[in-house]
């Protein structure tokens, strides 16, 4: 009883949270945020305004706001080199507390609802190879990142397997979505064009291997 009641505390803290979010949009709150304030504000603060931005970051998935525009937001702010690091960092940091979070808290309960034998052999891989499905998961960004995260710390997955596939796979799309990020301070150049072509091949690469895993399949078939 005591695992089932941790579970829907968890679930109502989610719906909570969309539900703020969504009274902050009908009130009108994200429209009157000035974000060019905001933004000169940061870029001006040094390590303070990393160390914000980190924290945010860190914190951005127990309220659902989708890591994308925040990622291009740290490239915006803080350039290519520090947009990274900071994402990294912060993108880290929220995914092992997504994965504590409900490893703590749901993952008992979510055992009593396993019963699916899909679901049972999954659970099974993870533990097994759980690194390389971690890392698989991340490098793909078809994947939602809280998603996986939250998903994970259900699963039988390991917490260093985790933490390293985490940490070693969102290096790729937080360098590509930082410099496109900061490409954004200077629509129309060179560099932005060439950032928006790094991102066109970051998407298409994850659905040509996709091609190509179906492909093999239907030639064993």
């Amino acid at each position: 009883m005591a695992c089932s009641k941790s579970l829907w505390l968890l679930v109502g803290w989610f719906l909570a949270a969309g539900a703020g979010l969504l009274v902050l949009q009908w009130t009108g709150v994200w429209a009157r945020l000035d974000l060019s304030r905001v933004t000169e504000w940061l870029r001006h603060s040094g390590p303070l305004g990393g160390l914000l931005y980190i924290i945010v970051y860190t914190l951005r998935p127990l309220v659902l706001f989708p890591a994308t525009p925040l990622t291009l937001y740290g490239g915006y702010v803080f350039g290519a080199f520090w947009g990274t690091i900071y994402d990294i960092i912060g993108a880290g940091a929220g995914a092992m507390l997504s994965f504590y979070i409900t490893r703590k808290w749901g993952r008992n309960g979510f055992q009593r609802i396993l019963r699916n034998k899909k679901l049972q052999s999954f659970d099974q891989k993870a533990e097994e190879k759980g690194f390389m499905v971690v890392l698989y998961m991340r490098l793909m960004p078809f994947f939602p990142f809280d998603g996986v995260s939250y998903g994970a710390g259900l699963s039988k997955i390991r917490f260093w397997d985790y933490t390293w596939g985490t940490l070693i796979g969102i290096i790729p799309g937080a360098v590509v979505y930082n410099v496109f990020g900061a490409s954004l301070q200077d629509i129309g150049s060179g560099k932005f064009y060439a950032a928006v072509g790094m991102y066109i091949v970051f998407a298409l690469i994850p659905l040509l291997l996709k091609k190509r895993q179906s492909i093999r399949a239907r030639k064993r078939a």
